[in-house]
């Protein structure tokens, strides 16, 4: 009778070590990328802050009949992308002036949580509607309105933990288009592009921890570099792109950037401890390099223009939507130590653009889904499909082997990509 106990006990506990093995096994699986699974995509560009994915069980090559659409939703007017994290996905779209965030089920489509509020469409130029992407982190989704309501909610259940008008408890003017860029968290803080150089507040209740000057904002998002021992984030204001310490709030160098309007839109992209600045309106881009701590145009050139959509940094070669939306940006390769364009692929309008793999995964400005194949000589499209028939100015994103786009007037599409298909 002890020996059949014993015995029980023994498989029992070899029963439990088996499942927490397997547990462990689809936790580390779920992070490790280039894995079935895939990561999490929490934030605007991705969990490495670049547009570009680790994911390799996704096909680039599809049938004539195109790859299956595994569902539509709409989420009403606006340029919002989405983040994907533990099977769901965060948006924003307005419709009569009023903005939803929505949370829905990454793998159906089925809505599982929205929150509305009043917020005029200010259709200026462009359709109008919400310009910001959310931002999820510890259990928490953060969003930001054209008008500055910053809003904290619980990712499960979505209710809202707190909300803040950061222009109103700031008294920092809203810049002609609104606040874009997407909110960044590190440390107890969430920081938003709002001011000369950024606000930040607290995570636990929105109170306000530093904030810059009263100046127009500019429209990019945060993009992090470790420099001098600190953690610190450059983004776009009006009139310059600006690095500060992500914690205080101080400013440690800013590059002056005169674009039209104050529109500098895309974001720096880091490679190397050098940045890459870029903005439309015959303003051109620049290499910044660092000289004692502060920085240096390594070269400037206005045959390379990223308006509004973000380049991508692949294999050594920098490609972006070069020249005016409103004329139909077209896809172009620039090399980066000297800033010499490669090539522009005059037949390639681009509205949004991210890679994985050696691949670039664009959306045309009419809503069309292209992977293109990249070099420093040219690009071939690999594989397209018509995903819908709208303007397109918001970044695909692949996640878990879909890609998930975005129109304008509200179409939201997951395309599945997956090898099994």
């Amino acid at each position: 009778m002890c020996c059949k106990v014993e015995v029980a006990v023994i498989l029992d506990f070899m029963q439990r070590g088996l499942r927490l093995v397997l547990t462990l096994g689809c936790v580390i699986a779920t992070f490790l990328p280039g894995t079935c699974l895939g990561a999490d995509w929490p934030r605007f560009r991705g969990p490495d802050n670049n547009g570009v994915s680790q994911e390799t069980d996704w096909s680039a090559k599809w049938s004539s009949e195109g790859p299956p659409i595994d569902w539509r939703f709409a989420v009403g007017t606006g340029y919002s992308s989405v983040a994907l994290a533990e099977g769901r996905l965060y948006t924003l779209g307005n419709e009569e002036n009023v903005d939803t965030v929505y949370c829905l089920d990454a793998e159906t489509g089925k809505e599982i949580w929205t929150h509305s509020y009043d917020c005029a469409m200010d259709a200026n130029e462009f359709e109008g509607g919400p310009t910001s992407t959310p931002t999820i982190s510890q259990g928490m989704v953060f969003t930001m309105s054209r008008v500055g309501d910053l809003f904290c909610f619980d990712a499960q259940s979505g209710d809202i933990n707190w909300k803040v008008n950061v222009p109103d408890v700031t008294s920092i003017r809203i810049p002609a288009w609104g606040f874009a860029g997407a909110p960044w968290v590190i440390d107890g803080l969430v920081i938003v592009n709002v001011g000369d150089a950024g606000v930040a507040l607290s995570i636990k209740d929105g109170s306000v921890s530093w904030a810059s000057a009263d100046k127009d904002s500019g429209y990019s998002s945060f993009v992090p570099l470790a420099q001098g021992g600190e953690d610190r984030l450059i983004f776009g204001s009006a009139r310059s792109y600006v690095c500060v310490d992500a914690r205080t709030g101080t400013e440690r160098w800013r590059q002056r950037w005169l674009t039209t309007f104050g529109c500098n839109a895309a974001n720096p992209i880091v490679v190397n401890g050098q940045v890459f600045l870029s903005s439309g309106y015959n303003r051109g881009s620049a290499l910044v390099t660092f000289k004692d701590g502060s920085p240096v145009l390594e070269w400037k050139t206005k045959d390379f223009q990223n308006q509004l959509a973000s380049g991508v940094y692949l294999n050594g070669l920098l490609y972006g939507a070069n020249g005016s939306v409103s004329e139909g940006a077209t896809l172009a390769c620039l090399r980066l130590p000297d800033g010499k364009v490669l090539w522009n692929a005059e037949d390639e309008n681009v509205g949004g653009l991210t890679a994985a793999g050696k691949y670039l995964i664009a959306m045309s400005d009419d809503g069309i889904l292209k992977i293109i194949e990249p070099n420093q000589t040219g690009s071939k499209v690999v594989s397209q499909c018509r995903v819908f028939d709208e303007q397109c100015w918001t970044v695909p994103v692949l996640c878990n082997g879909r890609i998930y786009c975005r129109g304008a007037g509200g179409a939201l599409v997951c395309v599945n990509v997956r090898k099994s298909n």
